[in-house]
């Protein structure tokens, strides 16, 4: 006993918790604790001027502290890791203090925070956040040579305004300084860092020799491993920026979202980031896609949301042929050109918000993903005709496109993809305007879920299902609406599982997925929506029907013998009702696909 108090004495944790009491820790509560070692404060509250704080302490983890400085008396020669965020901290300590063991500081959200430690000390510190530190206008100028320090967090300082002139962090990884609106100049890269990966300086609005000290760097050549550079939301143009990131042969992530491009200020060598993999020229001022840009031939993501573009050529598309994911929402698009389909491994297409956008064309022979939200002049979606790429899941997201709702009949687009991808696809969604359940769905209820019994033949190929759903507030930023199916099965035995018992008819969940909407998504959904989504029977029930859950070991079932047990039922939910945060389902209906369904459709083309 005597040895385990001793240990404890020596490692020491104290939380302390908000009680339904008042909590106050005096000038003097720690003042005996001469061993402390771990210190975490989680709630407090009240708190007098602590005078004392053990100098054997190697965590110090307090959020919120609520005083202006740390006990004067205290030298911090033990700390390995500072924790303080949303603190009142103004000032840690005056004058210097031994950090040679520190490893970690984060003062993330001290917004009274208005001076850094000198860090000449700190030779081992990895990681530095102060983001949010909305008072701090300088750092210490002992910050740029932290050659240990792997990541340093400054985003939303905005009254920063200066860095220190140069800076040599040999192991710094990621360096973060997106939203510091009043920093002026970009610290002059002064040794090597050949392991910065990720340099954000979206929001930077007054930096002026970004270009200059980047260009330098790279002659160095200082940033050969930089991965990903995100520059956005500039007032003003900066068309001298893109030439200096050439040469960077491992750059695979470029953003330069809202920077008041135009299709001029991209450099036509543009191609000679060979490795470019991932480029965001969002909210930019581009008449088409620019021509610089058709060289990347391994780019795979490619986003021109918002860029005023009227037109999208041939000519604009043709060279990338490496492209996955390509995000045109908000444009001025009137129809899609042909040679979208030319993109083999395009497989997501987001037009969403585009108003003026009339048709598409044969989209879904090669795209899985189309998001056509708020497209409110849409008419047309081209019937898909054979499937070029299989992949898992197709989807169809037409929400709040009312024109398209009026020319063709969510049934009918549904059964037009169906023919395509039913032997194909695990399973398909589509999302359109509509108020009433197609009489085609043979079983319906005016409930959030549906019963059906699985078929006893093997002629079946799928089940199709839909509600009709509204969002409970159209005001709200978020909302789900979710879909999955379970199978139900019976057996004449108990079935236990972790230490329960389950008698009769056991659930099992084969699918659960659905969709975020509301404002942060799309425009308000003020009217009814259909939500249809397609499974197919591999997806639903992977398995004979006639080998009676001989494979009972599988993930998806509970019993530990199920020798006995038979599935007889598929059960189809889209909602919770008890969970606010769910859209509101009305009414939903479901029913089993077989081949014949198929060869019926052929009438639809």
């Amino acid at each position: 006993m005597f040895l385990y108090i001793l240990k404890l004495i020596f490692v020491l944790l104290v939380v302390i918790r908000e009680s339904s009491k008042m909590l106050n820790l005096s000038i003097d509560t720690f003042s005996k604790m001469k061993k402390l070692r771990l210190l975490k404060v989680l709630c407090v509250s009240n708190c007098d001027d602590i005078k004392y704080l053990s100098n054997e302490l190697r965590l110090l983890d307090w959020a919120g502290y609520p005083l202006r400085y740390l006990p004067s008396s205290f030298q911090p020669d033990n700390l390995v890791a500072l924790l303080l965020p949303y603190s009142h901290i103004e000032q840690l300590w005056k004058g210097n203090r031994p950090l040679y063991k520190l490893k970690i500081m984060n003062l993330k959200g001290s917004q009274n925070l208005i001076k850094i430690p000198d860090f000449t000390t700190a030779s081992n510190l990895e990681v530095l956040i102060l983001e949010g530190c909305t008072k701090l206008v300088d750092v210490d100028p002992s910050i740029g040579v932290l050659n240990s320090l792997k990541l340093l967090n400054l985003r939303d300082c905005k009254s920063l305004r200066n860095l220190p002139t140069k800076i040599g962090m040999e192991s710094l990884e990621t360096l973060i300084l997106s939203g510091c609106s009043s920093l002026v100049r970009f610290p002059e890269i002064d040794r090597k860092m050949e392991r910065l990966k990720t340099l954000d300086l979206s929001g930077c609005y007054r930096v002026e020799n970004l270009s200059e000290n980047l260009q330098q760097a790279k002659l160095r050549p200082n940033l050969s491993s930089l991965f990903k550079v995100i520059v956005g939301r500039r007032k003003n143009p900066m068309p001298q920026m893109l030439p200096s990131l050439f040469g960077l042969s491992s750059l695979r992530e470029l953003k330069l979202r809202d920077c008041n491009l135009c299709e001029g200020d991209i450099p036509r060598d543009i191609s000679s980031l060979s490795s470019l993999k991932d480029l965001d020229l969002g909210g930019n001022n581009f008449t088409s896609i620019p021509a610089s840009l058709t060289g990347l031939l391994k780019l795979w993501f490619l986003d021109l949301s918002y860029c005023n573009m009227c037109t999208l050529g041939e000519a604009d598309i043709h060279g990338l042929s490496s492209l996955s994911y390509l995000h045109l929402k908000g444009n001025n698009f009137i129809t899609i050109p042909l040679a979208l389909t030319q993109l083999s491994r395009l497989n997501f297409l987001a037009l969403s918000n585009c108003k003026m956008l009339k048709s598409l064309p044969e989209l879904l022979t090669s795209i899985a993903d189309v998001r056509i939200d708020d497209c409110s002049s849409l008419e047309v979606v081209a019937s898909p005709s054979k499937v070029r790429n299989l992949v898992d899941k197709g989807i169809i997201r037409a929400i709040n496109c009312f024109k398209l709702a009026e020319n063709i009949n969510a049934l009918t687009l549904l059964k037009k993809h169906l023919k395509a991808f039913a032997n194909s696809r695990k399973t398909f969604d589509i999302m359109i305007p509509g108020s009433e359940i197609p009489e085609w769905f043979s079983q319906q209820r005016s409930d959030s879920s549906i019963k059906i019994p699985i078929p006893k033949d093997s002629q079946w190929i799928g089940v199709a299902c839909c509600c009709i759903f509204v969002s409970n507030d159209a005001s709200r930023d978020d909302e789900y609406i979710g879909c999955g199916a379970f199978i139900y099965c019976r057996n004449s035995e108990e079935a236990s599982c972790n230490g329960s018992i389950f008698r009769g008819r056991n659930p099992r969940r084969i699918d659960w997925t659905g969709w975020n909407i509301g404002k942060r998504f799309n425009g308000p959904i003020m009217k009814d929506h259909l939500f249809l989504r397609y499974w197919s029977r591999d997806e639903l029930y992977p398995f004979s029907l006639e080998d009676k859950y001989g494979h009972c070991e599988t993930n998806n079932l509970w019993a530990t013998d199920c020798s006995d047990e038979k599935c007889d039922e598929f059960e189809k939910s889209f909602s919770n009702p008890n969970d606010e945060d769910y859209a509101k389902v009305k009414k939903c209906g479901a029913r089993v696909v077989y081949e014949k369904d198929l060869e019926e459709i052929k009438e639809l083309q």
